[in-house]
């Protein structure tokens, strides 16, 4: 059975989502897209094929998540491991704890992660290493690993599109200063030893005001534990 279909596809059915182009609206299919992605209407269907309702179904462009890590070289301490976790503001996020428009972009702590660059054919462990050089500083890459079911998606309820997921391990000994982007700013980026980035994430926020609520980043931090619970104090 196919749980989807296009908007086009269902001739009879009557779209609860409409696309406005200067407040008129967009009659029949519609898509629209981008380098880096493409939203149009998905029709849902129940277990019988027939339409229940519709909503738009966002496919992102082939991208990684990443955790990029390190160990210190104080090996006789448990707290050995470092994570990396970027502060970056996200304009599109409403901020909950001041209403309406107007305020300042919500600045997150993160996980790396991009795009892969197509005209380049990058594959998805060189995306990898690109991404966690450009945001964090680290120059000097020892591996890339990926866990045992390497895929990861945002938001199953409108994104059919699913992100690789890679596990960068760093020379902590090699970091260099982050470089400034006007593409895409990222406010800092620190390696923080597991104990503090679990601190942040219970908390919600970190010291600098950022905060630990996406769910990609979560999520991905989430998988490394379970996958490595060796390398983090329990």
């Amino acid at each position: 059975m196919t749980a989807t279909k296009l908007l086009g596809e269902v001739p009879d059915f009557k779209p609860g989502w409409k696309l406005y182009v200067n407040n008129q609206p967009v009659a029949g299919e519609w898509r629209v897209e981008s380098p880096f992605g493409s939203i149009h209407t998905a029709v849902v269907l129940d277990k019988d094929g027939k339409p229940v309702f519709d909503r738009p179904a966002y496919r992102e462009a082939p991208n990684v998540n990443i955790i990029a890590w390190g160990r210190t070289k104080h090996w006789f301490s448990r707290d050995t491991v470092r994570i990396a976790v970027i502060r970056q503001p996200r304009p599109h996020a409403d901020n909950p704890e001041k209403q309406g428009d107007g305020h300042e972009p919500v600045v997150f702590g993160q996980i790396p992660m991009g795009f892969m660059e197509k005209i380049l054919g990058e594959s998805g462990s060189a995306t990898a290493r690109r991404e966690t050089s450009e945001e964090t500083g680290a120059s000097a890459v020892i591996a890339v690993t990926q866990p045992k079911f390497p895929w990861h998606n945002p938001n199953p309820t409108f994104v059919p599109t699913w992100s690789d997921l890679y596990f960068v391990e760093v020379d902590l000994a090699k970091i260099a200063r982050l470089r400034s982007s006007r593409k895409e700013p990222i406010y800092s980026a620190e390696y923080m030893p597991i104990g503090k980035l679990l601190q942040n994430i219970r908390d919600g926020k970190d010291e600098h005001g950022a905060v630990y609520r996406m769910c990609t980043a979560n999520s991905l931090w989430m998988i490394f534990f379970a996958t490595h619970p060796e390398l983090w104090p329990h």
